[in-house]
């Protein structure tokens, strides 16, 4: 290889669910849902990025698939990615212990193999199909997200905040061969893929799907060919416009939710769409960058921590009282390719959080949250005062936002002082 030359390669291989629903709750597979990789190369160098549409990655499971990518693409620490869509609408690979018989046990482990055996075989066919190729970075727009703290009579909840913040920005980096060809669409986000997010059709079965991003993304396979990877950006506090689930709260702030059943369908082709023909127009337009390389690193930050509130107990408040607990310890993954630099957290950080980051620096900033691991929720500063879902729900303490931030820009302003992320 030239060392001078970037080379890349992708794959999606479609996870089998045939032997595992119904399980988790869920019924039946509606789209089919894939693993997606992508491979870079550059300067002696390999990175990978691994995408599978599941809500989260236990740590069992990450290091299965982390492992899975070690062998299979050689490559490992900062360079090695592993994401989820963070889809609302897949089972959870659960702890056994905690499934109620063998048969839950069974499917369980079933779905497990599945994800790993897809995760194997994606990564296996993008090392294969690695070619020359030229990156091409663009600020695309993401048209379907919006703020999702509500304030009701009873305190903040979850909604749809129109006035809220939320950062439509979406960056597309796109990879084409020396034919032209696209190999592959990598994009971050700032919305939950949860349209039908606990929605059951008018029969009682909750369907299976990669929900937003996966219809999204098999939108832009259909037209430019290539594979779609889409990530979560920084969306702790966004959602999209419309759900199937509507929360409603009346004037005593009691809170009625209502679905939409196959009406929830509608709005996931609608957003789907408009979101894939979003990054088919940004991936169209971007241009192709001569810059070479690949660098990464990692960063451990100590923030302050917070007891979490029982899940099942979160509600609406007025008054709350949050109990500090100590430090946590989180990992900042940073991953140069060409002059595109991505950030890459585990906490779900606000929308606000994400467009300070890409602000402070004058080039293409790529962030994703939920990389090879997932903390909940980070929440910006004012979400203490309001009492949000996100800071009642968050293991992080007031002033983690501010002290993460902090770490972020003089990691990435040092990087950039040296030249590369090495």
């Amino acid at each position: 290889m030239d060392e001078g030359e970037m080379r890349a390669g992708a794959a999606r291989v479609a996870i089998d669910l045939g032997d595992v629903l119904p399980f988790d709750g869920f019924d039946e597979l509606r789209h089919e849902v894939f693993a997606r990789a992508l491979i870079i190369e550059g300067t002696g160098r390999r990175a990978c990025v691994l995408s599978l549409e599941v809500t989260s990655i236990a740590p069992a499971l990450l290091a299965d698939l982390r492992e899975v990518v070690e062998d299979a693409a050689n490559c490992s620490g900062a360079y090695s990615w592993v994401v989820p869509t963070h889809t609302f609408s897949m089972p959870h690979v659960r702890t056994p212990g905690h499934l109620v018989d063998d048969a839950a046990r069974n499917r369980n482990e079933r779905y497990r193999a599945a994800l790993v055996a897809a995760a194997r075989t994606a990564v296996e066919r993008a090392v294969a199909g690695i070619r020359s190729a030229t990156l091409a970075a663009v600020e695309g727009e993401c048209p379907v997200n919006v703020n999702r703290d509500i304030e009701t009579p009873a305190g903040w909840w979850l909604g749809s905040n129109p006035r809220g913040f939320a950062d439509h920005t979406m960056p597309v980096l796109a990879i084409r061969d020396a034919g032209g060809e696209y190999v592959a669409v990598l994009a971050t986000a700032d919305v939950q893929s949860s349209v039908l997010d606990g929605s059951r059709d008018s029969e009682g079965r909750r369907m299976a799907s990669g929900d937003l991003f996966g219809f999204a993304a098999m939108s832009l396979e259909r037209e430019l060919g290539g594979v779609a990877l889409l990530l979560p950006g920084a969306a702790g506090d966004q959602g999209p416009a419309e759900r199937a689930m509507n929360v409603m709260f009346d004037a005593a702030g009691v809170k009625q939710t209502v679905d939409a059943h196959e009406d929830g369908y509608r709005m996931l082709h609608q957003q789907g769409q408009a979101l894939g023909d979003a990054l088919i127009e940004a991936a169209r337009m971007a241009r192709k960058d001569d810059a070479t390389g690949i660098g990464a690193r990692t960063v451990d930050v100590l923030l302050p921590a917070q007891t979490r509130a029982d899940f099942h107990s979160l509600a609406p408040h007025r008054t709350y009282e949050f109990h500090a607990a100590g430090e946590q310890r989180t990992r900042v993954y940073l991953l140069r390719l060409g002059n595109v630099e991505l950030v890459g957290v585990q906490p779900e950080v606000s929308s606000a959080f994400g467009a300070t980051v890409r602000a402070a620096r004058s080039g293409s900033v790529f962030f994703a949250t939920l990389v090879n691991g997932g903390q909940k929720y980070l929440p910006a500063p004012d979400a203490y005062e309001k009492i949000t879902y996100e800071a009642m729900n968050s293991g992080f303490a007031a002033g983690s936002h501010e002290r993460l931030l902090q770490t972020i820009l003089a990691a990435l302003n040092a990087a950039r002082q040296k030249g590369e992320l090495a």
